[in-house]
């Protein structure tokens, strides 16, 4: 079938995807956006499984390259969608020639390493997180995978897990500021949630020691506290 002056119409949500200067859309906003779409010429591209390696590398280097584009353009969701594509495509390497399949290797960690600096933008934490530790799974002491990860951590509220992290990354590099600035915060958030925790304790402890106390054998009567006075909120 010939698909040549084919029409269709699009819709765009959020309209910012759509964002592009030559479509005259750079500064695209608001809730969805409708385009008309006229197919002038088509030409199937060849699916991933049908191409050679050689072929194969050089679309997902293409692909990376475009997704960094994106980014740095701030079409995050454009982006990792371009990151996400090379990631399935290299997914099993094994049947591939060595030096290929090392050229694979290293093209799909570039990607899971900025799909990971992407979802930290979008404050996706459990995805960057994801995808650091695939990284980390073949390569334990990468150091932009840790600070990666211990970003995530991070924004996810697990201080000591990126008090750790920060920890490994400035082993490697004493100089890092980052590292040693996000483990400074790491620290102080963690030493918060210990007097949060501690003050919490201590009102239970009061709480329990508080109310008549039972007879051998018999349960403490449930509800019968007093309030207690004087106690301020964290």
């Amino acid at each position: 079938r010939n698909w040549s002056g084919e029409k269709a119409v699009l819709t765009v949500k959020p309209a910012a995807l759509a964002a592009e200067a030559r479509l005259g859309l750079a500064g695209a906003v608001g809730e969805k956006l409708e385009l008309t779409l006229a197919l002038e010429d088509f030409e199937k591209a060849k699916d991933t499984w049908s191409m050679d390696e050689a072929e194969k590398l050089a679309w997902g280097t293409a692909r990376k390259e475009m997704g960094s584009s994106l980014l740095k353009s701030g079409r995050l969701s454009m982006a990792l969608q371009r990151y996400k594509k090379v990631i399935d495509a290299f997914s099993y390497t094994d049947n591939m020639q060595e030096e290929n399949k090392e050229k694979a290797k290293a093209l799909k960690l570039a990607c899971e390493l900025n799909k990971a600096l992407v979802s930290l933008k979008l404050k996706d934490y459990v995805e960057a997180k994801a995808a650091c530790n695939n990284v980390l799974k073949d390569d334990k002491t990468n150091a932009k995978a840790l600070h990666r990860r211990a970003q995530s951590e991070l924004g996810l509220k697990n201080f000591l897990e990126c008090i750790d992290d920060c920890k490994k990354v400035i082993e490697q590099d004493a100089q890092n500021r980052e590292a040693r600035a996000l483990l400074k915060e790491a620290m102080a958030a963690q030493k918060e949630e210990d007097k949060k925790a501690k003050g919490l304790f201590a009102n239970m402890c009061k709480a329990l020691g508080k109310g008549p106390i039972p007879a051998p054998g018999k349960s403490a009567p449930v509800g019968n506290f007093e309030d207690e006075e004087g106690d301020d909120d964290d």
